[in-house]
This record gives structure tokens, C-alpha cells and sequence, in this order.
């Protein structure tokens, strides 16, 4: 569970849209390149609180592909992760893996990018109706902070852990 909770967490951070190519030349992704922090809670159905410190680069990955990769706390727990965005050019849709410190368990989530709205949308189903749903827009004009809304629901639609994770651009490259 907890490792499902950290692949999710990092769940925290964006997909995109449009041609093949690189994507950190993407009208989306290009914002995400570089170093950046991040912080926020989520709080639990029985008021639980998880406090997330995160530190991660944004990079192109070769041909229709872009990482996110970097370490996590989560309530003084650190872990590495990591976000590969993949964009298949055939059917113009976007794929996320997100892995965490055990990599062999992998969560895919689909990705929806708006490029009128500059939001990403990351969906992953991890249950019979269980899922994690991770809503990003960027915080400001200057595209230097986005907003992560976080929500996991149960197999009853219930929300059982939500709120939001800020990141801030440290450094552009």
C-alpha cells in the first residue's frame, strides 16, 4: 500500500498532447523542463494527513517521449520516482508510467493534455472502481508554477486521500 501510495503521489505530475517528436519542444511540456520543488498535503478520509517535499527535472527523452524524474518525501519517507510521458503519433493519444522505488511495480495512467487550457489530466484505475486522479494547471502567466489537484477514490467512488501539491520552478535550463 505504501508503495502504491508513493507511485501514486507522484501521480503529481502531468501528461500532454499533439505531434510526435521531441517533447520538451511540445506547446505543453516545454514548461515543465528543468528543476523544480514542490510541496503539499493530502488529507485522508479519517483525517489523516501526508505531507509531500518533492524535488525533480523535466527533460525530453528521445523521440515522443519526456521524463519527470526526481525524489519524493512523504511524511519524512524518501523515494526516488520517476513520470515517462509517451505520445503514440498513430493514434494521438498519451500514455504515463509512473515508478517508484520498486520499479517493478509500474502505474499507468492516461494522460489528457489541453493545449487552449495549458492543463494536464492523469487518470490510473487501481481497482475494481478504485482510481487516482491528478488535475495539473500551471499557477501563474510565466508558466514557473503548477498546481497538482490530487484525488484517490475507493471502489465505492468515495474519496479517501485529496488535496493539492505546488511546484515551483527552481531553475530553467
Amino acid at each position: 500500500m505504501k508503495t502504491l501510495l508513493v507511485l501514486c503521489l507522484s501521480a503529481l505530475l502531468m501528461p500532454l498532447s499533439v505531434h510526435a517528436g521531441d517533447l520538451s519542444d511540445h506547446v505543453f511540456f516545454k514548461h515543465f523542463v528543468g528543476q523544480w520543488t514542490a510541496t503539499g498535503e493530502l488529507k485522508g478520509l479519517d483525517g489523516n494527513l501526508v505531507k509531500i517535499e518533492e524535488e525533480w527535472t523535466g527533460k525530453g527523452d528521445g523521440d515522443s517521449a519526456f521524463v519527470l524524474e526526481g525524489k519524493r518525501t512523504l511524511n519524512g519517507d524518501t523515494q526516488p520516482f520517476k513520470w515517462t510521458f509517451t505520445h503514440n503519433a498513430s493514434t494521438d493519444t498519451y500514455d504515463a508510467v509512473l515508478v517508484g522505488n520498486d520499479a517493478s511495480q509500474p502505474l499507468r495512467f492516461e494522460a489528457t493534455v489541453s493545449e487552449v487550457n495549458m492543463t494536464l489530466e492523469l487518470k490510473a484505475i487501481t481497482g475494481q472502481s478504485s482510481s487516482i486522479l491528478v488535475s495539473e494547471k500551471f499557477g501563474d502567466d510565466k508558466f514557473e508554477s503548477i498546481l497538482s489537484d490530487v484525488t484517490f477514490t475507493n471502489d465505492q467512488g468515495q474519496k479517501t486521500l485529496e488535496g493539492t501539491i505546488t511546484h515551483k520552478k527552481v531553475k530553467a535550463p
